[in-house]
This record gives structure tokens, sequence and C-alpha cells, in this order.
């Protein structure tokens, strides 16, 4: 075998059976201790009248819950590249303090990394009425399927407040599985996605000046295994420039092999967030997606997520390049430094 196309040995390397029996070392229940360390924080926050995002972690300290932590902190950084916190009780709690102390967990794993033009750093996840027709809109704000893709960030964390009626299941599978899976099976494909640079739609979120579009890799060797940046319907659209070469039938080839390995059955975990849930993943190491979902009922009963976008101090100077773009697009233009998230209710 091609020599770069060698399999990938990495704690990232999961398939569905191996992943959920490994659920101990990605999976966290908060204790009712816990939980009274986040009431603490989320008090002295309040009472000092502070918003997002000018809180950080001195401003929400979590001592107990983060030593507990930090064994799942090293996997979500650099092993299997995911952790799950269940059991926020958000009956307790209204959405904004409940979106607060995941922010204040958030803030002890990462730096907050603007996550579209309107510099949005605690973003919602929510029906907004729109279609992937339109071409500046991104399918967080619709309530379609969306394909299996990264984000645009090292960390990705979503708080889980309301669950839709019908659908809505998240979906991750391992970026690094289905590598090593297209060099056994498609090796010329899988070879053909390492080395091509992708032409990728800003889809109108590009800084003053810049072309619509900006280039990447799917695939990147780096020195700690294979990393994966997958914004496939985004290299789809960004045909509609003209100044962009048309897709050949070898890159069509290439990505519907991509996509089709990352739904495979063997490598697909699905499942159903609970409110209350938090799931941070490493973007990475992974491609994430969801099912299409139906809301029941008026505009208060929409599925609704909060969404962080994280800088991880474990990956300064190693990231692939296409992501390091996306981090100096946000910082120069999407970053809105003296903007703020009305926190209470």
């Amino acid at each position: 075998m091609n020599s770069t196309l060698a399999p990938i040995e990495h704690r990232a390397n999961w398939t569905a059976e191996t992943l959920q029996a490994q659920s101990a070392a990605w999976v966290y229940t908060l204790t009712e201790d816990d939980i009274a360390e986040l009431d603490r924080a989320l008090q002295q926050v309040r009472q000092k009248g502070l918003v997002v995002p000018q809180l950080g972690k001195t401003d929400f300290p979590l001592p107990q819950l983060m030593r507990k932590l930090a064994p799942f902190v090293r996997e979500l950084e650099s092993g299997l590249g995911l952790l799950q916190i269940r059991g926020l009780p958000v009956a307790r709690y209204s959405k904004d303090q409940c979106s607060a102390m995941f922010w204040g967990i958030g803030m002890h794993l990462g730096k907050p990394w603007s996550q579209n033009q309107r510099g949005h750093v605690l973003g919602d996840v929510i029906d907004e009425g729109k279609t992937m027709d339109d071409p500046t809109t991104r399918g967080y704000q619709t309530t379609t399927r969306l394909n299996m893709h990264t984000d645009g960030a090292d960390l990705v964390g979503l708080l889980f407040l309301k669950q839709a009626t019908q659908g809505g299941e998240s979906q991750i599978t391992s970026a690094i599985a289905v590598f090593n899976q297209l060099a056994q099976t498609q090796p010329a494909l899988a070879e053909h996605l390492l080395k091509t640079q992708w032409y990728i739609d800003w889809r109108g979120e590009e800084s003053p000046g810049q072309l619509p579009y900006y280039r990447g890799s799917i695939f990147t060797p780096i020195a700690r295994g294979m990393t994966c940046f997958a914004l496939t319907l985004y290299i789809q659209s960004a045909q509609r420039h003209t100044d962009v070469p048309r897709l050949s039938a070898l890159d069509l080839a290439a990505l519907e092999a991509f996509s089709a390995a990352t739904e495979d059955p063997a490598l697909l975990v699905s499942f159903k967030q609970e409110a209350g849930d938090m799931f941070f993943l490493n973007n990475h190491f992974h491609t994430h997606g969801r099912s299409s979902y139906t809301d029941a009922g008026g505009p208060e009963d929409r599925r609704h997520l909060r969404r962080l976008w994280l800088e991880s101090a474990a990956w300064s100077g190693i990231r692939p390049p296409v992501m390091q773009t996306i981090l100096d697009n946000a910082r120069s233009s999407w970053d809105k430094p003296h903007s703020t998230v009305q926190m209470w209710d």
C-alpha cells in the first residue's frame, strides 16, 4: 500500500461498536455536587452582572468538576475526541441560566470562536424558516437533514435545551475510520481526497475584499494522525462562482465515496440527545450530522440547541491550514469584541 494510505492508528479511529463499548471514557454524568458547584459559579457571575462573552473561566470557577473532567478533556483534545456531559437539570433553571453554565464549562475547554459574520459566539441552532436553496443559508438554520460534515473550529459544543417532537437525532462518524476504510477499499479515491485542494464556498461570509471562496484539503496528515475538514455541500455550492474550476468526474466520485463512508452503518453512531445534555466534539477527528426533524406548536416549542465553537490550546500551531483559514477569518472579520449575549431572562 502507498505509504500515504497506510492505516492510521489512533484513539479516534473507532467504529460504532467500539465507541459504544468505551462510553465510560467519554460520557460523564453530573452529580449533585457538580450541579451545586455550577450553581455557585452561576450566582457569582450573575451578582457581578457579567454577561457572555465578557466572562471567562476565572469568572466561572469549577475546580472540583474540572478535576473530575480532566481525563475526559484529554480524550476530547487528543484521544477519542468526544465528551458527553449528562444531567444538567434544565427544569430547575431557565434556558439562559443553563446556557450560562454551558458557556462556563466551555471556557475551561478553550477560547470562544465566532461562528458567523454576525459574530455569534453562543449560537442558536434553531429553525429560522430558511432553506438551503438560499446560498447564504447555513444548515443549522433549517429543519432539513444535515449531511455528515465538520464545523469550522477545533471543538464544537452543543447544549440541548429542547428536542424536536420527531427526528433531530445526532449522528457522528470517526473521520479517521472513514479514511482507513477508503484507503483499503478505494485507494485511488482516498488519495485524490488526500491530495486535492478543494474550492469551498464562503456562502457570503468572507472578509471584505476576499474572494467568495477559499481552498483546503478534506484530509490532512499530521504528526498525531490525520485531520478532516469536510464541507462537501459548500464544495458543491462553490460551483456557482464562475471562476471556480468545474468539478471533474474524479472529484465527484471521490466526494460521493467520502459521503457514503461517513454514513456506513458500521461507522455511524446515531442517538437522540435529551434536554440538559452537553456534547463536545473534536472537529479534526470527526464528521457529524443530524436527521431532519419536525417541530410542534408555536415558536417557543421549537427544537433549540445552543452552540459553542472553541479554539483549543492543544491545537495551537498544529491545526491544518484550512482550519487556520477559518480562524483567521473569524478573528479578522467575524469577531465583534463589544457584542454581548443577554443571559438573564
